[in-house]
């Protein structure tokens, strides 16, 4: 598929996704206030639920398409699939090893992406500099995260497993994102990703948890709102969107902030401990984002020497 060259990821769009990582980094958060009073697919279910709406209403008044030819249609209906499945895999996943390896292997996905993008985006390689970037964010996530990273007495194999598939089926999703470029709607992407995920999510919340009870509290609403307005209708819309307009590499190396976020959350929320190990993998993974979104930066042309007038 033909491409036009990636944008340049200028100071205004580098803003605007790292305001995306901070959003989804207070997604950390929602999701563990929600617990409290929410079963965890029952308040996912919800949360895509309510996304769909308000996306539905923003593809009416933007006039949107949300219906596209058969083609377009499949890729759709691939890209549904596996935005629910990686959701799934956080919360299945996470219940089968802790909460630190899941976001440690949950945020592999740039690395994934990586990859994939040098053998199918020819005009995103991954050099050698955007390699070691990424490996020294993902070292300070690991850093950042490393007291969480034991296991305990249980194995974690199968946990860490899901969640790693999770990240690959991001990445691929990711990808798929890329190559729609000028073919479908940021928008109606996201759209039926959270349909679709209402939906699956709902069905395994009837199924799993349907003794469990919804206690509607002012701090379970404020969640769901927050969950499915700001970091879901709004986040994945504007990431879907700067995906499409610059490297994809550059974009998803981004999205190691988000857990570094989240970290500073929890101690500002939840009242959670920050030691100077872990600012000592922030560090990291500021370090690796920046070598990542440093690399062959586009230079200003050199304007061409004037040849000298003849002499007479």
């Amino acid at each position: 598929m033909d491409r036009s060259p990636d944008q340049p990821l200028d100071l205004s769009s580098t803003l605007l996704m790292i305001l995306v990582c901070a959003i989804w980094g207070g997604a950390f958060v929602a999701v563990k206030i929600g617990f409290r009073d929410m079963p965890p697919l029952g308040s996912a279910a919800l949360r895509f639920f309510i996304s769909t709406l308000v996306l539905l209403v923003v593809a009416r008044s933007q006039r949107v398409p949300i219906l596209y030819p058969w083609f377009e249609s499949c890729v759709i209906v691939l890209l549904a699939l596996l935005f629910c499945y990686a959701n799934l895999t956080i919360y299945i996943g996470t219940a089968h090893t802790t909460s630190g390896r899941a976001t440690v292997f949950f945020y592999t996905q740039p690395i994934f992406l990586a990859v994939l993008a040098h053998f199918f985006l020819s005009n995103d390689p991954l050099t050698m500099r955007k390699g070691c970037g990424l490996l020294f964010a993902m070292c300070g996530l690991a850093v950042l995260f490393s007291n969480k990273l034991s296991g305990g007495q249980s194995s974690t194999a199968l946990g860490d497993l899901i969640v790693l598939s999770g990240a690959l089926a991001t990445a691929v999703q990711n990808l798929i994102i890329k190559r729609a470029t000028g073919k479908i709607h940021p928008v109606a992407l996201i759209f039926w990703g959270t349909a679709v995920s209402a939906l699956l999510l709902g069905i395994c919340w009837w199924t799993l948890e349907q003794n469990a009870t919804f206690v509607f509290s002012a701090r379970a609403i404020s969640s769901v709102l927050y969950l499915s307005l700001i970091s879901a209708a709004f986040g994945f819309v504007v990431f879907a969107w700067l995906l499409q307009r610059h490297s994809a590499i550059r974009v998803t190396a981004l999205v190691f902030l988000a857990p570094v976020f989240g970290v500073f959350f929890a101690r500002l929320l939840l009242q959670e401990t920050l030691t100077s190990v872990q600012l000592l993998g922030v560090a990291g993974v500021c370090a690796g984002v920046y070598i990542v979104n440093s690399s062959g930066a586009p230079r200003a042309q050199e304007p061409l020497p004037q040849e000298a007038p003849a002499k007479a």
